[in-house]
């Protein structure tokens, strides 16, 4: 199944589960950090259980929701970053799966209070803009809110501050690229700060090699 035909509950609860798995699998999120979303075509959405590890969660696991929030089955306990993802469908319709991750080296770069650098060939071409919003509570309103502004004005990846890394995307499989990719152009930001620091110089800056005389 790819993970872009997405047309009923059955495919989108199979489809959260194989994501999960990847995340987990990348090391983008650890314990039971994270959660994700698919919009569903009748308006619904279904969600990742509150409390439980992507790594080996089954469809049966995901909670379905209304977008008011109100979960579809008695006693079912959606993410605790449920309002995080109601707040991004409501501002980007064009949205059909939201994707929150604990990424370690974007949480580092987030630090700095900057978006993502766009030096590298990968973000440039690939990547996009990134936004950066300081940090709220996780699972709270104010928190929905904040994130929800940027994916307003057009970000489709938005770095929260202590905290970890929101994606909306038309499907699964492109959030889990923007993902990956934003946690390795993080990593490259954050060792070429550290080079910097020792003294290293700009770390895209190669030395030029000596014409061999004849």
């Amino acid at each position: 199944m790819r993970l872009a035909t997405v047309t009923d509950e059955r495919e989108a609860r199979r489809a959260l589960v194989e994501t999960a798995s990847r995340l987990w699998r990348r090391g983008l999120v650890a314990g039971s950090s994270g959660n994700l979303s698919q919009l569903l075509p009748d308006g619904d959405l279904v969600v990742t259980p509150s409390g439980r590890s992507l790594e080996d969660l089954a469809p049966d696991d995901c909670v379905r929701v209304s977008l008011d929030g109100t979960p579809r089955r008695t006693g079912a306990r959606p993410s605790s970053e449920l309002p995080l993802h109601l707040a991004a469908y409501r501002v980007r319709p064009d949205a059909r799966c939201v994707v929150h991750t604990h990424p370690t080296h974007c949480i580092v770069w987030a630090s700095r209070g900057l978006p993502l650098p766009d030096r590298t060939v990968g973000a440039r071409e690939s990547l996009g803009p990134t936004a950066w919003t300081p940090y709220r509570p996780p699972g709270t309103e104010v928190l929905a809110q904040i994130c929800a502004a940027q994916l307003a004005e057009g970000y489709d990846i938005v770095l929260l501050e202590r905290h970890g890394l929101c994606v909306v995307a038309p499907d699964l499989e492109t959030a889990f690229l923007r993902t990956d990719l934003a946690e390795q152009t993080a990593r490259i930001a954050v060792l070429e700060a550290l080079l910097e620091a020792a003294g290293g110089g700009k770390a895209a800056t190669a030395p030029r090699r000596r014409r061999r005389s004849s």
